[in-house]
């Protein structure tokens, strides 16, 4: 008997192509792709984490910086030589395709204060996460994203 073939959901399509974009990632640490999708389903723009063009990797050193000096995840912006792979990915897009689009993130479970503010500004509604195959997809929105930036008790120091 032939079984029928079940399709997989857009979540887990562009999450899958997330996960394929995070492979180009010159980072040392982690690995991380973001795809910026359109409400039509059609892909804006894709990035991962690395450094600007022209600027030598971590890769290429043959080391990072963060982790030679086990620097904590998610402290200490200043010392990496990548940008992140949602900044890369809206960057790419341009706010004008990003308004009222979704995110999709493969690598990481949360989102850093930085990237929550550019999330903010493109417009990006809805943000899809996994970290890898073996966690559940968290599901994070823009709305949510501007409540904890109008916090009193978050940090915003330039």
């Amino acid at each position: 008997m032939n079984e029928i073939k079940q399709r997989i959901d857009w979540n887990e399509y562009f999450l899958e192509i997330a996960k394929t974009v995070s492979k180009r990632s010159t980072c040392l640490r982690a690995q991380v792709g973001a795809v910026v999708v359109g409400k039509d389903k059609k892909i804006k723009a894709t990035g991962y984490n690395g450094t600007p063009s022209k600027v030598l990797s971590c890769l290429e050193m043959g080391e990072c910086y963060r982790i030679k000096n086990n620097i904590q995840s998610g402290t200490m912006y200043e010392t990496c030589r990548s940008i992140h792979a949602e900044q890369n990915a809206i960057i790419q897009a341009g706010q004008d395709r990003c308004m009222g689009s979704d995110l999709y993130i493969y690598g990481h479970n949360f989102i850093c204060i930085l990237c929550k503010r550019f999330i903010v500004q493109a417009g990006i509604e809805t943000i899809y996460l996994k970290k890898d195959e073996s966690t559940p997809v968290v599901v994070v929105t823009a709305d949510e994203l501007k409540k904890e930036l109008s916090d009193t008790t978050v940090a915003t120091v330039c």
